[in-house]
């Protein structure tokens, strides 16, 4: 683990994931730090990813701890604000907060925020006692009312997987979640309530995650249990006062968070087409009491809509994602950088460089382009639907901001005109070439041929698409 630096092979020899945190733990200069950057390997092959608070709960398409934590290390000091305006479940901040920097995260996703907090959360061990001591009454909940447990049934999605939520495991599940309500009410207890409903959630990933067939009750107590280890572990790294962190359940095209304030951003925006997150979330979010409508209403880059012409989704993407990058340059300070950690994707058999988009738009907003470095993932790694395919490697983008921007996120008439200006790029290389991303069976030339007319089509509703949706 790399916060564990004695780490030996067998034959007493530095292993890899201690030779890469002596690299970055050195003191460089901005042009070194960078030059350095070439000399890193990327891809983290058979690096531990899974240490500390970054254990608490699945989640899809989350990128390893170490791409932030090169960045955190080596172009900031400590005391100094990292944001993630797209956080997650909180992989930025928990390095932040380990190398006692500042942070802040934003995310529209009222789950992603709640585990964001629960991992940077310190908690005393007074209050695990008190909820350890309050799980070992909760069974006083089990003469549960049954109409209770159909009404939750009911409200359950119309999907084969909530077929493993049956009348036990629902009535197990309620008990929980009736303990962790009884622990809110009687007040002064929100960190540890927290953690408890992080813990629920958990716990019910592993259920969907595994088809059913758990024992619910072992399950959660587990998972509080390795909570507090964790944490336990975690607080004898942080610094007493540990750093600030600040999150926001909010919009990344409108951060709440003050100009010029931020040293570094890293970031991992959703893929256009790669995966509706509510979808995955939305068992989670249910018992929790939280509204996924809304959350897939907001979702930048889900597929759920356009089903007939799936390039607007990405005249649609590419405006939300401007929109968050004038705002990322609005809360950064000159001369400082912003990361972006992105996959290719696949619409209609041609493939997107989400990337090169990123780039090409930075430009027209105050960012210069100083480094892009391609990555092998780990497939299990990324969650996508099989009609778009596997996505197995992606590009960590390095935009300097060399100049405030002059546009503001909400000027519709900016964006549409910056989006067209790439759609119509888009549709030029798709005019030579087709079917760009293919795997498996090949389409027809005629079926490729009629993604043309559909780019101008999508084109033509861009002023349309690109629109926030109230």
């Amino acid at each position: 683990m790399l916060y564990e630096t004695k780490q030996t092979t067998l034959l007493g020899l530095r292993t890899p994931e201690q030779e890469y945190w002596e690299l970055i733990n050195g003191n460089y200069s901005f042009s070194e730090a960078l030059q350095l950057l070439d000399k890193i390997n990327w891809d983290f092959k058979d690096f531990t990813t899974q240490y500390l608070t970054h254990k608490f709960h699945s989640y899809p398409a989350r990128f390893i701890p170490q791409i932030p934590l090169t960045f955190i290390k080596l172009f900031t000091k400590e005391g100094e604000t990292v944001l993630d305006p797209m956080c997650g479940c909180g992989t930025t901040l928990v390095e932040a907060f380990l190398n006692n920097r500042n942070s802040i995260g934003n995310d529209f996703n009222p789950l992603a925020t709640l585990i964001s907090k629960v991992k940077v959360t310190l908690i005393p061990d007074a209050e695990f006692r008190y909820l350890k001591n309050k799980l070992r009454k909760m069974k006083r909940y089990l003469d549960l009312d049954y109409k209770r447990i159909d009404k939750r049934l009911s409200s359950l999605p119309n999907r084969k997987i909530s077929r493993i939520f049956n009348r036990v495991v629902i009535s197990k599940l309620e008990v929980i979640r009736e303990t962790l309500l009884e622990i809110k009410e009687e007040g002064g207890h929100d960190d540890i309530y927290d953690l408890g409903r992080v813990a629920l959630s958990a716990t019910i990933w592993s259920l969907v995650e595994n088809g059913g067939g758990l024992d619910v009750d072992d399950l959660f107590l587990k998972k509080i249990n390795s909570m507090e280890k964790e944490l336990k572990k975690m607080a004898k790294i942080v610094k007493n006062p540990p750093p600030k962190v600040k999150i926001i359940t909010g919009d990344a095209r409108k951060l709440e968070v003050e100009s010029n304030s931020v040293d570094l951003i890293v970031t991992s925006p959703p893929y256009v087409n790669a995966l509706d997150y509510y979808r995955v979330h939305m068992y989670n979010m249910l018992w929790l009491g939280m509204d996924f409508d809304l959350f897939r209403k907001h979702e930048i880059g889900a597929h759920s809509h356009f089903i007939y012409n799936r390039f607007r989704l990405l005249s649609e993407y590419l405006g939300d994602m401007l929109r968050a990058m004038i705002e990322m340059n609005r809360v950064l300070k000159n001369g400082k950088l912003c990361v972006i950690v992105v996959g290719n994707s696949s619409l209609e058999y041609e493939l997107i460089e989400s990337h090169k988009f990123f780039a090409e738009m930075s430009k027209f907003i105050g960012f210069k382009p100083i480094r892009t470095y391609f990555r092998n993932i780990d497939k299990t790694r990324k969650y996508t639907s099989a009609d778009i395919g596997k996505i197995d490697d992606e590009y960590i983008l390095i935009l300097q901001k060399i100049a405030d921007s002059d546009e503001t996120a909400d000027n519709d008439d900016f964006i549409a005109d910056v989006v067209t200006q790439q759609m119509t790029k888009f549709k030029k290389q798709i005019e030579k070439v087709q079917g760009t991303s293919i795997r498996g069976r090949r389409p027809t030339k005629e079926r490729l041929l009629k993604n043309i007319d559909k780019i101008e089509e999508a084109i033509q509703y861009i002023r349309e698409d690109i629109k926030i949706k109230r």
